[in-house]
């Protein structure tokens, strides 16, 4: 099979599943979604943050607040249960060793309003890098999109673990808009002490004083759904059941569902054997694609039946149901964005910033040796 050409690997890296939100970072995830089954069992403990920082978190994780009461409610329910199992609640991530060994649980409410998209009874886990991981990610070319995003992917196979009181279930189920956060997740959790930590300035518009950036899994934010398209979602499925009528819109019901890494990585893999063998892709059908389908298997073949009836659907809509599904998945999608907001401690002025790596992307878990640096570069 030939290699890609430049514009059908922009093709790729136009995917919609927005992982990151973040400039140097591409979207695209890899293939193998084989669950790591060999982690430690033993109870592990909680990644949390002192009350100060859990303040802090919860007004900057999402932009908008909606259900509060029930949310704050649910998480305490949470926290209580997981105290009741011996786990350890609310302590600061930063502390101890300065790089920590074996599995701890995660805090859900870590991820504010986002936990709603997760099954209620999902246990979330997260591991150091290791030092082959960091080894790896050390040498990668900051160039290549699609390298990086194979590493990102790689360390989160490796770091990251879902269980379900069923057992454990692959990593791909991770929403693909929580892709960044855990990463910078896991980041926190190898780099205990805060060294190497992601920060850059920017001077303040109102009185030019200089305003520091910290980039962690606190400073990132992100654009939700309003409250008033909520009632749509079933959190027990975690689905999107949508009646085109109630908005005066010929068609029948239809249900979306939420785009995973899995699924993610199939499409993409989909699409480079497509573009290998000369064949075209519709990038608006793409972009359709994650919330149409319930799953899309690893299997190419399976794959594309699976992915040509849902196309078949797709272009049999009419201009008037196609708007509308479009207004709908963008009302309905949660993005990651690719600024961080601060404010000045000299005028209180908001100031915002890009989300960015200044020495690039290969930095994120370069360990930064205490003693004298050999060299400038």
């Amino acid at each position: 099979m030939r290699q890609l050409s430049e514009e059908e690997i922009a093709i790729l890296n136009e995917m919609p599943a927005n992982v990151s939100g973040v400039e140097q970072n591409s979207q695209n995830v890899e293939s193998n979604m084989t669950q790591e089954t060999t982690q430690d069992d033993t109870a592990p403990t909680t990644v949390g943050f002192s009350d100060s920082e859990r303040e802090q978190l919860m007004g900057m994780l999402g932009k908008k607040v909606g259900y509060k009461a029930r949310e704050e409610q649910r998480h305490q329910d949470m926290q209580q249960e997981a105290v009741n199992k011996g786990f350890s609640i609310g302590a600061n991530i930063y502390e101890n060793a300065e790089i920590r060994e074996g599995w701890m649980h995660v805090d859900r409410s870590l991820f504010g309003e986002r936990d709603i998209y997760y099954p209620k009874d999902w246990e979330f886990r997260i591991r150091p890098a290791t030092v082959e991981a960091i080894r790896n990610w050390s040498t990668i070319d900051d160039e290549n999109p699609n390298v990086v995003d194979d590493v990102f992917n790689e360390i989160i196979k490796s770091c990251f673990s879902i269980r379900t009181p069923q057992g454990l279930i692959p990593w791909g189920n991770l929403r693909s808009w929580d892709r960044f956060f855990i990463l910078l997740l896991i980041r926190q959790y190898t780099f205990v002490n805060g060294e190497s930590k992601i920060q850059y300035t920017e001077e303040c518009p109102e009185c030019g004083n200089d305003v520091q950036f910290v980039l962690d899994s606190m400073t990132l934010q992100y654009d939700l759904p309003d409250p008033e398209v909520m009632r749509y979602y079933d959190s027990e499925t975690c689905t999107w059941m949508i009646d085109p009528a109630e908005y005066d819109v010929e068609g029948e019901p239809f249900t979306l569902y939420l785009p995973t890494l899995e699924k993610d990585a199939n499409i993409k893999q989909w699409i480079i054997e497509r573009l290998q063998n000369n064949k075209k892709v519709d990038n608006v059908f793409i972009k359709f694609l994650p919330w149409m389908a319930n799953k899309i298997s690893k299997n190419t073949d399976v794959a594309s039946r699976q992915i040509k009836e849902l196309e078949m659907r797709f272009k049999s809509l009419d201009t008037e149901m196609f708007t509308f599904m479009n207004d709908v998945i963008t009302n309905i999608m949660v993005s990651p964005s690719t600024k961080l907001t601060n404010t000045c401690p000299t005028c209180g002025e908001e100031v915002t910033t890009s989300i960015r790596f200044p020495n690039g992307v290969s930095e994120l878990f370069n360990v930064q040796r205490r003693g004298k640096k050999f060299g400038k570069k």
